[in-house]
Parts: structure tokens; sequence; C-alpha cells
């Protein structure tokens, strides 16, 4: 998403890499300030950031939190993912941080901390046309989990629902209504009770669903697997070992990963 302002043009994501900007290049180009582009990254997934890198002089907004997510895993998902990347990718980091809140006045922009899909996702809003870029927050029909506090992503969803945004743009699934923030957390709400989710009306997304359950126990082992460790904690080292998310039951997901945990702690002494 593109919001032309008074003092800046803010780019909302960069997608795959320097070729998916190509086409906002030339946009750009039409615009009354181009050269004043203010990039927000919603959060810090490889198909969001990975065009950063085509505005090497640009401002790159986003929470500590992403900025912090990227620097761990950045080169990770670049070599494990690019075979999708569009263009020579480099991950450039984002060189303005935010805590909860930063505001464009003067272009009447708003980035807010939004956790929930992960726990450095943001919205961007525009206050003077009421629209509000939600990055992977919502997505229809389900959203992907990527973070284990469920509860606070509902309550990210409940804000947006009363929120005086009258426009709410998915980086997914396009202009989004209400109802389906509403079904998300009806769905989200589900996983978090333990109830059994109907996934017949979810289309391919039924894999989504079971890349969500399994994302829920690789968290709790990752931590438990960082208490362990404490700095001698790899992210590469433990996600590199981790079976298929969305090809794995969870059955021998928690087998594999109860194993794993053990050898961590043999090795370190605790048995």
């Amino acid at each position: 998403m593109v919001i032309i302002g008074r003092r800046y043009t803010i780019l909302c994501d960069t997608h795959l890499g320097p070729d998916s900007m190509q086409e906002v290049t030339r946009f750009l180009a039409s615009v009354p300030h181009p050269e004043n582009l203010f990039i927000f990254n919603s959060h810090s997934d490889w198909d969001h950031i990975w065009g950063n890198c085509a505005f090497p002089d640009s401002i790159i907004a986003s929470h500590t939190t992403c900025r912090k997510r990227m620097l761990e895993r950045g080169e990770f998902d670049l070599s494990r993912q690019k075979a999708r990347a569009r263009g020579l990718v480099k991950i450039f980091l984002p060189n303005l941080t935010f805590d909860s809140r930063l505001c464009l006045d003067d272009d009447e922009i708003e980035c807010m901390h939004a956790p929930g899909h992960t726990i450095d996702s943001s919205v961007c809003l525009d206050r003077s046309g009421n629209i509000i870029y939600v990055g992977d927050l919502v997505e229809d029909p389900i959203p992907y989990i990527d973070y284990d506090r469920i509860d606070v992503y509902i309550r990210t969803l409940k804000s947006l629902i009363t929120s005086s945004a009258q426009v709410f743009v998915s980086a997914h699934s396009g202009i989004i209504t209400r109802d389906l923030i509403r079904s998300n957390i009806t769905y989200l709400n589900a996983v978090l009770t333990g109830k059994e989710v109907d996934t017949n009306s979810f289309g391919t997304y039924k894999t989504v669903h079971q890349a969500n359950l399994n994302a829920l126990t690789i968290f709790r082992y990752e931590a438990l697997a960082r208490e362990t460790l404490g700095d001698a904690f790899s992210f590469e080292t433990f996600w590199s070992a981790i079976p298929d998310p969305e090809g794995s039951d969870q059955k021998s997901l928690e087998n594999f990963l109860n194993q794993y945990l053990h050898d961590i702690m043999t090795r370190k002494g605790f048995q």
C-alpha cells in the first residue's frame, strides 16, 4: 500500500525483492515528492521486507522487535526461501524504530505496535482517509499464527474492530471487512480454547490450520531450548532441525521435539 502524504510518501511493506518494487518505483516517479520515501515494515517476515534493499537511502521504520527479529532470522529466512526472491536481495534493516507508536503528524500517519500474527506486528493508519494497513494480522479465511500469545492476538483484532478506520487493507487478502476480522477472532478463540475446528470451508488453508497448531507446539519447545542453552541458543540451528510445520502431524512433531530437548539437556548435563 502507498499513501501519498503532504511531506512523505509512505510505502507499506516491500514484498519479495527489488524486482517486486519496479512497478512501485515507476509509480513513485509520478507522485509530488518521490524523494521523501518512508517505508513501513509491518513485521519482519521475509515476504514483507526483501524489497527494502530497492530503496537504500530511505527511512525504514518498524517496531523495535521487528529489527531484532530481522537480525536474528533475516539471513536464515533468505537462505531457506531464496528461490522465491525477486531480484538480488540484501537484508536492509529498519533504521528507525518505535516501541508503541510513531506519528508523522504532517501526513496524518500513525504506525502502531499491534502484536498477534507475530510479536513484532504493527499497523499503519492513514488518519485523513480512515484507512488502515494491517499487514498479516487478518487473512481470508484464517490467519497464520507465528506468536504464542493468542490472547494478545485476539485483543489486537478486537481493537481493530473498534478503531475509527473505515477501510482495512490486508497484505494478502486485499480490502477486508470487519466481518472477516470477527471470523478470524472466532477461529483464534477456538485454537486458544482447544476446540475442534471444522476446516472443510478452508480450502487450501486446511494446511495453514495444521501449521498453526504445529507452530504453537514448536514455540513451546523453542522457549525451553532457549532457557536450557542460554546464550548458546542458535535460532538457525533450532529451526533448521524442525520438520515441515505444514506437513507434520502434531504427535510426530511432539515426539521429535521431545527427543530434541532430551538430547540438548543430556549434552548440558541435566540428565
